[in-house]
Formats: structure tokens, sequence, C-alpha cells
């Protein structure tokens, strides 16, 4: 059953996660609704874990970090879904209301940079 409030948007964007035990780790949104969202992560994350999410942004012309805190609500073989402790925090109402982002990865594998081959002259 869905318990998502707003809409999900697929934004594709590193975050820097880190539970109230002091564990940190990297992960990527694949999706993300003013109510919470679904985090690719190699870590396995208990449900009900607290996180500190924290995501990189343009603020005024450079780059700065924003944080917020939510739950771990469910998970899979790929990442896990959180909900935001504050409803709608700014940080996140940024994303969510910004401009369009890629579409997130099918996968964690996707998540790797294509290579590039030279041409020979």
């Amino acid at each position: 059953m869905e318990h998502r409030w707003g809409h999900r948007r697929e934004i594709v964007r590193p975050v820097r996660l880190e539970t109230r035990g002091g564990v940190v780790t990297r992960g990527r949104t694949a999706n993300v609704s003013i109510s919470g969202a679904f985090i690719f992560a190699g870590i396995p994350i208990p449900l009900y874990s607290y996180l500190n999410v924290e995501f990189t942004v343009m603020k005024g012309g450079s780059r700065t970090t924003t944080a917020t805190e939510g739950q771990v609500v469910r998970r899979d073989a790929n990442g896990f879904g959180i909900e935001w402790c504050e409803f709608a925090p700014d940080c996140v109402r940024a994303l969510v209301m910004g401009p369009p982002f890629r579409n997130a990865p099918s996968s964690p594998a996707d998540w790797e940079p294509t290579r590039r081959h030279r041409l020979k002259a």
C-alpha cells in the first residue's frame, strides 16, 4: 500500500548517510517526495533506523550541503525507503519543486560511468 504524500519525483542525487550510531556511507537517491525517498546504498540498514541524509545543492551560486533526518521504513535488495522525520523539509522541497533531473538508474550497477575509448590516430 502506498503511504507517500505528494508526488514522487525520479531524482538521482548522491547523498551522504550517517546513522545515529555513527556509521557513515554514501548512497544515491532514486526518487524523492515531500514525505520520503528511496535510496540505493550498499549497506544493510535495519528497519526503523534513523539516518541523517546530506545533500549537496547549489545555493546563491555556490555549492553547499544541507541535511535532514529520516527513518528507514522499507528495504529491498538494492536499497531502502525512508520517511522524513520532518514533513517536507526545506532541502527536500527544493529538490522536489526544482527542475526535472535525469531518470533514476534501475540498479546500482547502472551508477558506474561509461568508459570512453580513445580513437586511434
